[in-house]
């Protein structure tokens, strides 16, 4: 594999993700210089550009090379240190001004990337300049010594003052979409508090849960694994996978807490788990957002519309969820841009991916792991029930495997995968090829997609019949790829 390939295969649908030292300080320098040069000033877009960065351990290095390249281009970076990427998403906001920040969220802890928004909501993927930011920094770097050209690199100053300013603003958008105030109150007048475990993964969202936590009067925040630390020492910052929240499982357990809650690496994604330690399916969890945020649109005056954007690849519980409290349900392919998109296009007071995305129109229609949190808590509090009662309807009539992680057989292609389902399945209600391949029967579907961040292929199968007949649906579809 040639050099060029490497650097190629970085720049994927909607961000930028590799492997140190592949992925070196190189590409960050000049990917800042295209970003002003080739996109900002084009298109006269403000040449500030905020810039923030995670905990892993080439973070400081890449946020320095970025700052620097930045600056040779023209531009003024604001630079806000460690955060979220909520955080970096509420500054882009609040500044109204473009910005990339250094992360990789839930990878391994030798990758690292990066995360461009040229005018929020709107992030930089390959079919909206991403692809001409990748050229550009492949040409530059087989022709310059990058060595030369880093001695000459200016520390990176701190803005503090704004970085407090920014602080401010995510805080009062947390507390006014999250009704904090009015979720304490209610909880006075029950005379009950509220215990919840929250597992960072010694990720970012340990940076400003503390923060979060004395936003409450009458919730007891139990933290899991709060220390930032880039080497991920407890389990890998991605709770997608079971294993990653076995911890947090057996905490609420233990505790015997209301609920548990667990952040990706860049805290942009918040997983939930019930009193019993049993994980929310992500697709029963937009489903409950989606009613709930609905019913706000309807019972008030709102410059937002009751519509809903979700994961066309995910669980019927979703549309129908939707349909059932009179809203207006908007399929969308997975990815960030695709619902962005979508949502401000539709005025949609929200949109939600199964894989833990949540976005929110009173967020600037960006997704953000702690309001997804301040969300879920409100609309637990309001409901008086259980977690486990909140989600009982879909666990009773929806059952879904777990997104299933897999990888193409060795001299096999995605399209062959797909040819064999369309033999196996030509009695199927519909096959559609929006997102990957989708095959709909009456009383189940799957979906098989391959991943927009990594080399693999994602499968996700859903019956309205039983567990049992779920479980072996998927397993004569994975017998008949081959896995």
């Amino acid at each position: 594999m040639s050099d060029r390939s490497v650097y190629y295969k970085m720049f994927k649908a909607y961000d930028i993700r590799g492997t140190f030292p592949d992925l070196n300080e190189a590409v960050y320098y000049w990917t800042g210089f295209a970003f002003v040069d080739l996109l900002l000033r084009p298109e006269n877009l403000p040449l500030q550009v905020v810039i923030v960065r995670d905990t892993r351990f080439t973070s400081p290095n890449f946020y320095s090379a970025l700052y620097n390249g930045l600056k040779a281009a023209g531009a003024k970076p604001i630079a806000l240190g460690l955060g979220s990427t909520d955080f970096f998403y509420a500054a882009c906001q609040y500044f109204n001004y473009p910005g990339i920040i250094v992360t990789a969220s839930h990878n391994p802890k030798n990758d690292n990337g990066m995360k461009l928004v040229k005018v929020a909501p709107n992030s930089v993927g390959l079919d909206s300049g991403l692809d001409i930011i990748r050229n550009f920094v492949i040409s530059k770097i087989e022709s310059t010594n990058f060595e030369n050209l880093a001695r000459e690199f200016e520390q990176v100053p701190e803005d503090s003052v704004k970085k407090s300013e920014v602080i401010s603003f995510f805080k009062n958008k947390l507390e006014t979409i999250g009704g904090i105030k009015e979720v304490d109150l209610l909880l006075a007048q029950q005379n009950r508090k509220l215990k919840v475990v929250v597992d960072t993964g010694n990720g970012m969202g340990g940076w400003f849960m503390p923060d979060v936590s004395r936003m409450y009067q009458n919730i007891e925040f139990v933290p899991l694994y709060w220390e930032l630390d880039g080497n991920f020492p407890n389990h890998p910052a991605d709770p997608l996978q079971s294993e990653n929240i076995r911890d947090l499982q057996q905490l609420v357990i233990s505790q015997k807490a209301d609920l548990g809650v667990a952040f990706d690496g860049d805290a942009d994604r918040a997983f939930f788990v019930d009193e019993n330690g049993k994980k929310i399916d992500g697709n029963y969890l937009v489903s409950v957002f989606a009613q709930t945020l609905i019913k706000s649109v309807q019972s008030g005056s709102s410059k937002f519309n009751p519509a809903v954007v979700y994961s066309l690849t995910g669980s019927r519980c979703m549309p129908n969820s939707i349909n059932e409290v009179a809203g207006v349900a908007i399929p969308s392919k997975q990815g960030h841009i695709h619902f962005k998109k979508l949502m401000k296009e539709y005025k949609a007071v929200y949109g939600g991916e199964f894989t833990g995305h949540h976005y929110f129109a009173d967020f600037g229609y960006m997704d953000s792991g702690f309001v997804a949190m301040v969300v879920f808590l409100k609309t637990l509090v309001m409901s008086g029930k259980t977690v486990s009662q909140l989600f009982d309807s879909f666990v009773d009539r929806y059952f879904l495997s777990e997104e299933i992680i897999l990888k193409i057989p060795v001299n096999q292609t995605f399209q062959d995968l797909v040819e064999k389902i369309k033999n196996k399945y030509q009695d199927a209600s519909s096959i559609h090829f929006q997102d990957g391949v989708a095959v709909f029967y009456k009383d189940w579907k799957f979906n098989l997609r391959p991943s927009n961040t990594e080399p693999v292929l994602r499968f996700l199968l859903e019956s309205t019949i039983s567990r049992e007949h779920c479980d072996q649906k998927v397993k004569e579809v994975i017998h008949l790829l081959g896995f």
